[in-house]
């Protein structure tokens, strides 16, 4: 094969882009026509136990820390380092998702808040148990149980040592 047949580098470059653009059309395409038998197969019982299977072999042989063995935290930082400005704009662009989504807990938290008791100057651990305490379950509970009720804080909270005493 003559040497004057193989592309330069730039040529070669210049192709995959060129390739890359006219295939992003058809590979959107093909993905939108492929969602809905994806959706099914990974939310089937057989993925979720193949799943589950591929969590405990990896536990099993350590195979996180096996591939952070060459990860150092240079190479951490590194991959963050000078992406702020794309990271800014992308979350920037998803607001209006992320506040969709957070609108129901807020109203939780609102709903929560005026129950709550006095914050007490001093009693920090008391404190969380007494009001973030409360928050925080209501929150779990409707992440998991899909409802947003809530169990009012118990007002005689009282704490000895910094320990909840009495409370919940």
């Amino acid at each position: 094969m003559p040497a004057t047949s193989i592309p330069s580098i730039q040529e070669a470059q210049n192709a995959y882009v060129s390739g890359t653009s006219a295939n992003a059309n058809k590979w959107e395409r093909r993905t939108a026509q492929a969602a809905p038998v994806w959706e099914a197969n990974a939310k089937s019982a057989e993925a979720e136990q193949a799943y589950a299977k591929g969590v405990q072999m990896a536990a099993q042989n350590q195979l996180r820390l096996k591939g952070l063995q060459s990860v150092t935290a240079a190479s951490f930082s590194s991959a963050v380092s000078g992406r702020s400005g794309a990271y800014r704009e992308k979350t920037a662009a998803r607001a209006g998702k992320w506040a969709s989504k957070f609108s129901p807990y807020l109203d939780t938290i609102k709903s929560i808040v005026p129950s709550l008791p006095a914050r007490v100057p001093g009693d920090v651990s008391g404190n969380i148990d007494r009001r973030v305490k409360p928050i925080a379950q209501a929150l779990h509970q409707q992440k998991v149980g899909g409802g947003g009720g809530f169990i009012a804080p118990r007002s005689e909270g009282y704490t000895v040592a910094g320990r909840p005493f009495g409370g919940y």
